[in-house]
Protein backbone atom coordinates (compact mmCIF):
# COMPACT_ATOMS: atom_id res chain seq x y z
CA UNK A 1 0.00 0.00 0.00
CA UNK A 2 2.77 2.46 0.91
CA UNK A 3 4.48 1.93 -2.43
CA UNK A 4 1.42 3.01 -4.39
CA UNK A 5 0.29 5.63 -1.82
CA UNK A 6 3.40 7.04 -0.15
CA UNK A 7 2.98 8.97 3.11
CA UNK A 8 2.30 12.66 2.62
CA UNK A 9 5.17 14.92 3.61
CA UNK A 10 4.51 18.48 4.68
CA UNK A 11 7.01 21.07 3.52
CA UNK A 12 7.64 23.70 0.87
CA UNK A 13 5.44 23.18 -2.21
CA UNK A 14 5.00 25.12 -5.45
CA UNK A 15 1.50 26.55 -5.74
CA UNK A 16 0.07 28.20 -8.86
CA UNK A 17 -1.53 31.57 -8.08
CA UNK A 18 -3.13 34.10 -10.48
CA UNK A 19 -1.26 37.43 -10.61
CA UNK A 20 -4.48 39.29 -9.80
CA UNK A 21 -8.12 38.42 -9.25
CA UNK A 22 -9.70 37.28 -12.52
CA UNK A 23 -6.35 37.27 -14.34
CA UNK A 24 -5.42 34.44 -16.70
CA UNK A 25 -1.70 34.92 -15.98
CA UNK A 26 -0.48 32.49 -13.34
CA UNK A 27 2.69 32.67 -11.28
CA UNK A 28 4.22 30.07 -9.01
CA UNK A 29 4.80 30.73 -5.32
CA UNK A 30 6.52 28.59 -2.73
CA UNK A 31 4.11 27.85 0.12
CA UNK A 32 5.07 26.12 3.36
CA UNK A 33 2.41 23.49 4.00
CA UNK A 34 1.40 22.85 7.57
CA UNK A 35 -1.31 20.69 9.10
CA UNK A 36 -3.57 23.75 9.31
CA UNK A 37 -3.37 24.85 5.67
CA UNK A 38 -3.64 21.55 3.75
CA UNK A 39 -6.86 19.99 2.47
CA UNK A 40 -9.07 17.83 4.66
CA UNK A 41 -8.15 14.76 2.57
CA UNK A 42 -4.46 15.20 3.42
CA UNK A 43 -5.29 15.83 7.11
CA UNK A 44 -7.30 12.59 7.16
CA UNK A 45 -4.33 10.71 5.66
CA UNK A 46 -1.93 12.19 8.24
CA UNK A 47 -4.33 11.31 11.07
CA UNK A 48 -4.69 7.72 9.81
CA UNK A 49 -0.91 7.30 9.64
CA UNK A 50 -0.48 8.64 13.18
CA UNK A 51 -3.23 6.35 14.46
CA UNK A 52 -1.64 3.32 12.77
CA UNK A 53 1.72 4.06 14.37
CA UNK A 54 0.05 4.46 17.77
CA UNK A 55 -1.77 1.12 17.41
CA UNK A 56 1.46 -0.63 16.42
CA UNK A 57 3.43 0.88 19.28
CA UNK A 58 0.83 0.11 21.94
CA UNK A 59 0.40 -3.41 20.56
CA UNK A 60 4.09 -4.20 20.98
CA UNK A 61 3.80 -3.73 24.76
CA UNK A 62 6.34 -5.66 26.83
CA UNK A 63 6.12 -8.86 24.76
CA UNK A 64 9.07 -7.68 22.69
CA UNK A 65 11.31 -7.76 25.76
CA UNK A 66 10.21 -11.31 26.59
CA UNK A 67 10.93 -12.49 23.04
CA UNK A 68 14.36 -10.84 22.93
CA UNK A 69 15.25 -12.06 26.44
CA UNK A 70 14.47 -15.66 25.46
CA UNK A 71 17.19 -15.66 22.75
CA UNK A 72 20.56 -16.85 24.05
CA UNK A 73 22.46 -14.89 21.39
CA UNK A 74 21.94 -12.30 18.66
CA UNK A 75 21.92 -14.90 15.87
CA UNK A 76 18.63 -16.37 17.10
CA UNK A 77 16.76 -13.06 17.15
Amino acid sequence: YCLTNPPYELGWKDKEVPTSEGSLIITTEKVHETYKNVSQKIRDQLNAEAEAVQIILTGIDNDIYTAVGACPNACEM
